[in-house]
């Protein structure tokens, strides 16, 4: 069964990675301990939103680090 993990799980693999398990495995640890959730087209997608989110906060951090950098830099010279 393809899990999508929502927590890191030893030996099996980090958040957000799409794993291959047995049925049994899935079911009785990952699923019920709400380690992961089974990878089916609606939460691959909401994977997919996710980390489209993700990049664009980032970028979005990136710019205004810089931003700041710059800001920073012209008034020290003044």
């Amino acid at each position: 069964m393809k899990v999508i993990l929502l927590e890191d799980v030893k030996s099996v693999g980090k958040k957000n990675d799409i794993v291959e398990v047995s049925d049994a495995f899935a079911r009785n640890m990952l699923i019920r301990k709400k380690l992961g959730v089974e990878a089916n087209n609606q939460t691959l997608n909401d994977l997919k939103l996710r980390n489209k989110r993700a990049e664009k906060d980032a970028a979005e951090n990136l710019a205004a680090a810089k931003q700041l950098a710059e800001d920073l830099k012209e008034n020290r010279w003044k």
